[in-house]
């Protein structure tokens, strides 16, 4: 597909400086914000002059994420400082998540120390087997998150409005529907979207890895990031989240995002 005249180009990236980062529909006519914002997550990816360009991404898509939380989550939420139900089930990421999670966690020895531990139990224990056997997230420091601020999207959108219904679920193992405020499945489809996106745009790996053995994966070596923007293969023993390993619902979505972002950068 052909890229657009430059002049229109242009005029896109300056229309666009009022529109990405800020809150965006999550129904109805909001292709122009959608649009707007995997351009920028694709650009940032695609300046080969940063060399942390991918966790810059990730850090860029986690702020929007908040930004939407604050504008559209208005119910009483029962999550709390201390409250870690949910940190010991199966967590995945996109690999610029990690690789933003391993540039907060990098030099800290304690931390570092317990994801190796989980990672070597994580990697040898089928998916679905950690709904039973749990793997507590080796980021939690006294049922805290001990980097809260770069924690990845899935994190960031598991808000609960009902505690008692997080220790059934989480706790005592039972299966029932998780309750979170109505606005949080839209909010983090469009984000996974835009980000698997930009990431086909800059010709990277957009599926999810299983958290504790692709950050450990991330912190072998200060040049990772590097290495896997140039096309290595570093992740290829992590294992991918089932629900990535086939085609996904949001494939078709993906794909049609990325074709109509790719005529205008």
């Amino acid at each position: 597909m052909e890229r657009l005249d430059i002049t229109i180009r242009r005029k896109l990236l300056y229309d666009d400086q009022h529109i990405v980062g800020q809150p965006f529909a999550l129904s109805g006519d909001n292709a122009r914000a959608i649009q707007a914002n995997t351009r920028h997550m694709a650009l940032i990816l695609m300046d080969n002059a940063v060399k942390n360009r991918a966790s810059d991404m990730a850090a860029f898509a986690e702020k929007l994420i908040d930004t939407n939380l604050q504008h559209y989550v208005t119910e009483p939420l029962a999550c709390r400082r201390g409250c870690s139900h949910c940190c010991t089930t199966y967590v995945s990421a996109s690999l610029p998540e990690i690789f933003n999670l391993a540039r907060a966690v990098r030099g800290k020895g304690m931390t570092h120390a317990r994801i190796i531990a989980a990672s070597a139990r994580a990697k040898v224990m089928p998916q679905l087997q950690r709904e039973v056997d749990r793997v507590i997230c080796p980021i939690l420091d006294n049922h805290a998150c001990s980097e809260y601020l770069a924690r990845p999207l899935v994190c960031r959108a598991v808000l609960s409005t009902s505690l008692a219904t997080c220790e059934r679920i989480f706790v005592k193992g039972l299966a029932e529907p998780f309750t979170s405020p109505p606005s949080m499945g839209a909010m983090r489809s469009f984000l996974i979207i835009m980000m698997r996106a930009a990431l086909k745009l800059a010709g990277l790996p957009y599926r999810n890895y299983e958290l504790t053995h692709a950050l450990h994966v991330a912190l072998a070596s200060k040049d990772s990031e590097e290495r896997w923007l140039a096309g290595e293969p570093i992740f290829a023993d992590v294992a991918i989240d089932k629900m990535d390993q086939d085609t996904s619902p949001l494939t078709k979505l993906v794909d049609g995002l990325a074709g109509a972002v790719q005529p205008t950068i």
